[in-house]
């Protein structure tokens, strides 16, 4: 089962990383449920055009960065959850958090996005 969660999770992030395509559609079918959930802190979003919608969201946001998932990806019954971060690729994160994924039947049917509060920088001062 572990397996199959690290793939379907790898998946989801490379998709999370692609621009609008109709690979990009077709791979959202394939593994989002259709009445798939995206609860982030600001937004829901429903079905799988909503999780196109979150990821254009993204896009939009902070164009040019790239997802990747830090450290172990860790599950307890259908609950999937890991840490992440984004930031320009090969460079340092703009911003952390974690994603948690209810996966049924090989496919997602709810993300739960969680960002990290920004840290303070030191001030040139200090």
């Amino acid at each position: 089962m572990t397996e199959s969660i690290n793939a379907i999770a790898a998946e989801h992030l490379r998709i999370w990383n692609s621009q609008p395509s109709e690979e990009r559609s077709s791979a959202v079918a394939g593994i989002y449920a259709s009445d798939a959930v995206v609860a982030e802190s600001n937004a829901t979003y429903f079905g799988q055009s909503g999780v196109e919608q979150a990821i254009d969201a993204l896009h939009a946001a902070l164009p040019g960065m790239q997802l990747e998932i830090t450290g172990a990806i860790q599950t307890a019954q259908e609950l999937s959850t890991y840490t992440w971060t984004l930031g320009p690729q090969g460079q340092q994160a703009v911003v952390t958090g974690r994603d948690a994924l209810t996966i049924k039947d090989g496919v997602i049917t709810a993300l739960y996005v969680f960002i990290d509060a920004a840290q303070e920088q030191p001030s040139a001062e200090s």
